[in-house]
């Protein structure tokens, strides 16, 4: 109640003078008392009134920036501590206030750029470095596929043939430099391992194991510069899998003979974006010669932050792959919201078919032999000084088919989904 009474008296005193402009001493007076009553709302009312009757200094916009960002909206609080920081720039406290809404609304580059110009001694106190080295996160993840026998099985008919996948698992190294500011250079390598099962139903009814290989490596570089970022990368793609030849129809005592195939694809990218006030959308092209045809990917993308800070966000993304003369759209979403002072939750999905789509400028590539139909999952993710620890669970539905007829030369297309349950850990430590 005292509260309300304070800023009803602020307000009112306000009011009373809006008739005729008030002087800047009036204006110092009134949001000085607001300001140091912790009235941040009626400071910040009172402030922006007084801007639009032309009234400006360096301790209104200092209260106002202070204002918004003790109610935790960063990205009101930037405008104001930048014109406070052309008015007067060398007060180490507003600085710090900046540097620090730069960070709580992901704006990294501009506070790197911003705290390479501190002191020595306010680059200690908010602990900033500028290593080369900025980070390296390793993840590992598990695919695996509980109904694994049931999917398997080929029906009734006399033959049937078809490709099986049984438990996948991943590893993934990204290495990021910093070479300053504006310039970052990211280093992605990944490893696959999948188990395929050629299954061969009415010959010998042999069950054909194999271990698959794939490895892949990403380099991305990305500039920034008035709250743009102009990003392109390399992707380099190496598969192995194995091909089966039967013997001939109707000679079950013929032998199969397995050749080891290996495949080696490449893919390029580009994309560019555009820092608002609360929203950075994106665009991006890839191109790549995946599974040995030209696939053409342009994405559309939002990350947004409405309530101006990182304690919720969220980012949308449009997709479309032409390849082999079909057009796939796909649709991806994800949501962030913030549980402690050091822990996140997101949780992400999309839908669409997946396969040999590009995305984050080819750090993310689904060169699946199955087409992925849709996935679904949350990651939980704590924040650490020097490390950063990411847990995280999907599902995902893949579309495969098999052919089943009365006879090896009367067979027909039959078309089937399968599920993989995704689980996966991330570390990424800080230097």
């Amino acid at each position: 109640m005292r509260s309300l009474l304070i800023s009803a008296f602020f307000l009112f005193i306000f009011n009373c003078s809006t008739d005729q402009s008030l002087t800047p001493e009036q204006v110092d007076k009134q949001t000085y008392d607001a300001f140091f009553a912790k009235e941040y709302k009626t400071t910040i009312q009172l402030g922006n009134e007084a801007l639009q009757q032309g009234t400006d200094f360096y301790f209104l916009r200092y209260r106002l920036g202070v204002s918004y960002y003790e109610l935790k909206n960063y990205e009101a609080a930037i405008p104001h501590f930048e014109k406070a920081k052309e008015l007067q720039d060398s007060d180490p406290v507003l600085l710090e206030y900046l540097y620090y809404s730069y960070v709580f609304t992901n704006r990294n580059s501009s506070a790197s750029l911003l705290a390479e110009t501190f002191s020595d001694e306010l680059k200690a106190k908010i602990n900033y470095k500028a290593p080369l080295f900025e980070s390296v996160s390793v993840e590992v993840g598990l695919l695996s596929n509980p109904k694994f026998d049931s999917n398997k099985k080929l029906g009734t008919n006399s033959y049937a043939r078809g490709t099986f996948y049984s438990d996948v698992t991943f590893g993934n190294i990204v290495i990021t430099n910093a070479f300053s500011p504006k310039l970052k250079l990211y280093n992605n390598l990944s490893y696959v391992a999948n188990t395929s099962n050629e299954i061969i139903q009415g010959l010998k009814n042999d069950v054909l194991t194999a271990k698959n290989n794939y490895f892949q490596w990403n380099i991305v570089g990305s500039y920034c510069t008035n709250n743009w970022t102009i990003s392109a990368g390399f992707g380099l793609y190496n598969s192995s899998y194995y091909s089966y030849t039967l013997p001939p129809p109707f000679m079950p005592n013929g032998r199969i003979t397995s050749t080891k195939q290996t495949s080696t694809n490449y893919s390029g990218s580009a994309s560019i974006s555009k820092r608002f006030k609360y929203i950075e959308p994106n665009i991006s092209f890839s191109y790549a010669n995946l599974l040995d045809y030209s696939n053409f990917t342009t994405e559309a993308s939002a990350t947004y932050y409405p309530f101006g800070n990182i304690n919720f966000y969220g980012n949308t993304k449009v997709g479309l792959v032409s390849a082999n003369s079909e057009n796939n759209t796909i649709f991806t979403q994800l949501l962030g919201v913030k549980l402690s002072e050091k822990i996140w939750i997101e949780g992400f999905g999309a839908i669409g078919n997946h396969q040999n789509y590009i995305s984050d400028n080819g750090l993310s590539v689904f060169n699946t032999p199955d087409k992925i139909n849709w996935y679904a999952g949350s990651n939980l993710n704590v924040f650490l000084k020097n490390f950063d620890i990411s847990l995280g669970y999907g599902l995902q539905e893949r579309e495969a088919s098999y052919l089943s007829g009365a006879n090896p030369i009367s067979t027909k297309t039959v078309n089937y989904t399968y599920n993989y349950n995704l689980l996966k850990t991330k570390i990424t430590w800080k230097f």
